[in-house]
């Protein structure tokens, strides 16, 4: 499911939109996705609040705000999160 929403999110053109996977599926991670071009922010469930990740569309890596960028989404969640 996340995997799909971000290749559709990679693949759109046009305006900035905001998604919200989480009123379809409440245990899902991702709360939202903000396609802001060629970055998309992530907003994410983590234990005892959310985290924001960046994934780059050009680069296609999922960037944190202080532990830097993975290639996939669950080693980015790991090293905010620390689980999954």
């Amino acid at each position: 499911m996340f995997l799909a929403m971000i290749t559709v999110a990679a693949t759109t053109a046009g305006g900035i939109f905001t998604e919200y996977p989480v009123f379809v599926n409440p245990d899902t991670t991702v709360e939202a996705v903000v396609d802001r071009g060629p970055i998309s922010e992530l907003i994410v469930k983590c234990n005892g609040g959310t985290a924001i990740f960046s994934f780059s569309k050009i680069d296609h890596v999922f960037c944190t705000p202080a532990k830097g960028c993975f290639n996939t989404f669950p080693a980015a969640y790991q090293s905010t999160c620390g689980r999954k």
